[in-house]
């Protein structure tokens, strides 16, 4: 093989590795308390672009909180919660990105009662075979990233 054609392989190998990394990050805000809280209720989405739709992640989202110590509350349900209980209420907001190179899922964690952000997951992946792959691997990764800040159940809890 001729040495430029294989400066141009490795050069073109090293792009595609460098480009298919994922961006995933979490925030927890300074002087949140997250051991407090004992119940999450999924709230509208924030704006979500490209072609994710609700449909495609809101499962996902609602799996992922499900799957740590938080209780599930409905929205419908808050107004049913004591004061007491709203004061240990998170609303999770969700929203998604997608183009042909990237699908982008971020979630935030925010105090009822102040509106505080308290942690923010944001995960993505790229280059999988197909946009839906791309959007079921970001979530996967959120969900992690999600049990990592908030913590599984206990026994009690199942």
């Amino acid at each position: 093989m001729n040495i430029n054609v294989k400066k141009c392989f490795v050069l073109l190998l090293g792009v595609l590795v460098f480009s298919s990394c994922s961006t995933d990050k979490t925030l927890v805000s300074k002087g949140s308390k997250l051991d407090k809280y004992e119940y999450a209720s999924i709230v509208q989405a924030r704006n979500s672009f490209g072609t994710v739709t609700d449909i495609e992640i809101e499962p996902g989202i609602y799996d992922a909180v499900e799957a740590t110590r938080l209780q599930m509350v409905g929205e419908r349900r808050i107004q049913d919660l004591t004061e007491e209980q709203k004061e240990k209420l998170v609303l999770v907001k969700y929203a998604a990105t997608s183009t042909p190179e990237e699908s982008v899922i971020s979630v935030s964690f925010e105090d009822y009662m102040t509106g505080k952000v308290l942690t923010s997951c944001r995960s993505s992946n790229s280059f999988s075979l197909s946009r839906q792959r791309d959007v079921d691997k970001a979530i996967i990764k959120l969900r992690n990233r999600i049990i990592s800040v908030w913590g599984k159940p206990t026994k009690q809890q199942e």
